[in-house]
């Protein structure tokens, strides 16, 4: 059985940690100025060397150039390229925009979406990666979600999906075990594997997909509160159908060339903050995204999908720090403005704190209590970057490492340097 409600406080206190901010729509037709003048402008005055940024390596590394590829990551970067090519739930159900935190690329396995022994079954098919996606609605009431998982073969895929079907069908095992799931069909999806469970007490009705495309298997499991089953149907038809459709658009790179991949598409990653060692992170947290992988993070997809297209907005870059590539300088205070807004409306507590900025052009920070700690959030322009930058320190939190707020004054000034130093080496697309 999927784990299909994710606690609220624990949602809030991800977006909290996160302060993840998105766009809205503007109207603006910004013109393209000369990004050379615009960076000189930008960094006039500043002496990097008199800016604390504590432990962080502000030296870019252009991986191209160094030969890096991404070796035993590689299924993690892959993973971060069929981003790409996985459905957004709110294209399934324009209502179905709430969460995100625990969306992302998984290895071996596909993360917490089950509560039982799926993963170690997937496992014994060799599973490469998968992504997964998943929202609901405002109320809870309705959830949507998909995730694309990668095997070495297509045998391997199809084993994967028959085994995970048949567990399905027995009495579930793990912590949250439930009697077992019902067999069912889609009319329009003769060739998928489909399960149906009920919680009569809370009226509650899942359905869950396991569809075999080549050396894929899609999941889906929809979740409706209101006893019914047509929008069950509804939602989990279009959305395998949208995700066969992407998927076989996807350029999937052959397994065997997986380690070769590069890691730093068009040199946006080099830009990024990056961690030091006590730093946790996902493998999630190391990428480059286009824009419709990112979106899977944003916390207002559907926003901030337009004012990407309006900003030209064609990578983001995920390494401690969110680096926006825009279509140029003017394109990229146009979307600094945008989240700028949302972060007001999302987190009306938060006010301006010059504080956190060390002084430094085109950046802007704010910061505040919310409901589990106190939070900040950074947005800063360079040329034709956006960088976005949070910290959260939980109520109570006595952990230093896990006190992200403490170092948003570093990370500010890291990005900056290396915003600049980037421009010094020529850093461009590869």
């Amino acid at each position: 059985m999927h784990n299909s409600r994710t606690g609220r406080l624990a949602l809030a206190m991800a977006a909290a940690a996160v302060v993840t901010v998105a766009g809205c729509a503007s109207d603006s037709d910004a013109t393209v100025v000369d990004e050379t003048t615009t960076t000189e402008r930008a960094s006039a005055g500043v002496d990097l060397d008199s800016l604390d940024t504590g432990d962080y390596n502000t030296q870019p590394r252009d991986f191209v150039a160094l030969g890096m590829a991404a070796e035993d990551f590689g299924p993690a970067v892959e993973g971060q390229r069929l981003a790409e090519f996985v459905v957004h739930p709110h294209t399934v159900d324009p209502t179905l925009t709430v969460g995100g935190s625990t969306n992302g690329v998984f290895l071996g396995g596909t993360g917490n979406i089950f509560s039982g022994s799926e993963n170690e079954i997937l496992k014994e098919f060799s599973i490469i990666n998968a992504f997964t996606s998943f929202r609901s609605t405002d109320d809870d009431s309705r959830e949507f979600g998909v995730s694309v998982w990668r095997f070495p073969t297509p045998e391997d895929a199809g084993g994967a999906a028959q085994a995970l079907y048949e567990y399905k069908l027995a009495p579930a095992d793990g912590p949250f075990a439930t009697g077992p799931e019902t067999p069912t069909t889609l009319p329009d999806l003769p060739d998928t594997l489909a399960t149906t469970y009920s919680w009569p007490e809370l009226d509650t009705v899942s359905l869950s997909t396991l569809t075999t495309r080549g050396m894929f298997v899609v999941y889906t499991y929809s979740g409706d509160d209101s006893g019914g089953t047509d929008w069950l149907t509804d939602s989990a038809t279009r959305g395998v159908q949208q995700q066969i459709e992407l998927l076989d658009r996807f350029p999937a790179t052959p397994t065997d060339e997986i380690a070769s991949l590069p890691v730093d598409l068009d040199k946006v990653m080099a830009r990024a903050v990056g961690f030091v060692d006590s730093e946790y992170s996902r493998n999630s947290d190391m990428a480059v995204y286009g824009p419709d992988g990112w979106l899977h993070y944003d916390s207002a997809p559907a926003d901030t999908e337009v004012v990407f297209e309006q900003t030209g907005t064609d990578r983001v870059a995920k390494v401690n720090s969110n680096v926006y590539r825009t279509a140029g300088p003017d394109e990229a205070e146009v979307l600094k403005d945008a989240f700028a807004a949302h972060t007001a409306a999302t987190y009306p507590d938060l006010v301006e704190d010059p504080s956190l900025t060390q002084g430094l052009p085109n950046t802007t920070c704010w910061s505040g209590d919310v409901a589990e700690g106190r939070a900040a959030a950074c947005l800063m322009t360079y040329g034709r970057y956006m960088a976005e930058l949070s910290g959260f320190r939980s109520i109570g939190n006595e952990n230093p490492d896990s006190d992200t707020l403490r170092t948003v004054p570093q990370r500010v000034a890291t990005q900056y340097v290396k915003f600049v130093r980037a421009e010094e080496m020529g850093l461009g697309e590869n």
